[in-house]
């Protein structure tokens, strides 16, 4: 599909805002409502566009992170994986190689709620002992 000026000006102003009606957008393009909805229709038929999305921002405030090792007993590692994985504030649970365990990935809302975290969820878990925890100070790439 060639894509002509009056398409890159819908594609940016949906860009901008993918909620914008079809007749806001006729106005800044100076193209009527059916003409804009019938090239964004043929924009999304042809894959030019392949979805609308959003930004949100729940909380201003940025979360600690922290990672916990754990050596689990592999003779329940099924149990032990279900029951780390209905732990809301786990993120990621990683399975490493070898002797290595388990490396988790838990977010807080701050630092305070770390040891009630480790305390009252992660270590009521059966069979499994915390090695090391570390927070995350900055986060590279």
């Amino acid at each position: 599909m060639l894509i002509d000026v009056i398409d890159l000006k819908i594609l940016e102003e949906l860009k901008q805002d993918s909620r914008v009606s079809f007749n806001e957008i006729s106005q800044k393009v100076g193209k009527t409502e059916a003409t804009v909805r019938r090239r964004v229709k043929k924009l999304i038929d042809e894959g030019i566009i392949k979805r609308f999305t959003i930004e949100y921002s729940i909380d201003s405030k940025p979360k600690t992170r922290a990672t916990v090792k754990i050596e689990p007993d592999f003779k329940e590692i099924k149990r032990i994986l279900n029951s780390l994985a209905q732990i809301q504030e786990i993120t990621d649970i990683w399975r490493l190689s070898g002797e290595c365990g388990l490396l988790l990935k838990v977010e807080i809302d701050s630092i305070e709620l770390f040891n009630p975290l480790i305390e009252e969820k992660i270590s009521t878990v059966n069979g499994i002992r915390i090695v090391e925890t570390c927070f995350i100070t900055d986060i590279i790439k």
